[in-house]
């Protein structure tokens, strides 16, 4: 047993991932001390060998931390068909779980990851370099959107590594470039995304409208997106924006939780 999970709870170690998911926001998840050598290299429960530098105070990653692993009902999904192979292109990469649970399950697998805080580019680049992965995954420092150009960027509390986002125009933060899906691919004759996971806080739409060529081609085979009532409110996107889009170019979607979604050709 890798040394590191002797340091999480025994209830955390032996039981499996859905109960271990329990557990750790009944009991866990409030605590203000929590092992800090799982932080520094992780073990990620779905990527065996794969090390994960997490943020001791970002929630997301104490979870990381404490059970190896995050969105449990994404995670299978995402591995389900990262055992098949393929393209992931992963739109707020964050510190790289997905990007690494992607380019561990085979070695042919690609990662196209895009990452606008500056707060994290730094480490989901290392995350990448320490796994060995640099071959499978290419980072870019950049946001994803309907258009290109440049908009605001609020990188968000600093103990939070998963709370910022594109702000409307007049708003405090930061100036970012911004592409749409459609022109970072238009180079790449038919190219063909296995998964397209998009997690950005509130603009998740504006994602997908930025897609809507590869959509219309039937080039993304599966999505895995979030909707953030409140933040999209800010971006004046109305709600079930994504779910027609989608809908209209021959996409089914189903509610994974109260956020997460999925959609599938």
């Amino acid at each position: 047993m890798d040394p590191r999970l002797s340091r999480r709870p025994w209830l955390l170690r032996w039981t499996p991932p859905r109960l271990r998911q329990i557990l750790y926001y009944r009991f866990y998840s409030a605590s203000r001390h929590l092992p800090d050598g799982l932080f520094e290299a992780c073990p990620l429960a779905f990527a065996p060998g794969v090390r994960m530098r997490l943020h001791p105070e970002d929630v997301a990653h104490r979870c990381i931390a404490m059970t190896g692993f995050y969105e449990l009902r994404c995670t299978r999904i995402a591995l389900g068909l990262a055992r098949r192979g393929g393209l992931l292109v992963d739109v707020g990469a964050n510190y790289g779980y997905f990007t690494l649970l992607w380019a561990a399950a085979r070695p042919d697998n690609r990662v196209v990851a895009f990452e606008a805080s500056p707060r994290n580019q730094d480490a989901l680049r290392s995350n990448v370099h320490a796994n060995g992965f640099e071959g499978r995954v290419e980072c870019h420092d950049i946001a994803i959107g309907k258009e290109n150009g440049l908009m605001t960027f609020d990188p968000g509390p600093e103990q939070q590594t998963g709370w910022g986002g594109l702000r409307p125009e007049g708003a405090a933060g930061i100036r970012v470039p911004v592409r749409s899906l459609d022109e970072v691919f238009a180079r790449v004759e038919r190219v063909a995304i296995d998964l397209l996971k998009v997690d950005t806080e509130g603009a998740d739409t504006w994602v997908l409208q930025g897609a809507m060529r590869l959509l219309r081609d039937r080039r993304i085979g599966h999505i895995l997106f979030e909707q953030y009532p409140a933040r999209m409110a800010e971006l004046g996107i109305e709600p079930g924006a994504a779910q027609t889009l989608l809908a209209t170019n021959g996409y089914h979607c189903r509610q994974l939780g109260p956020d997460e979604w999925y959609a599938w050709l």
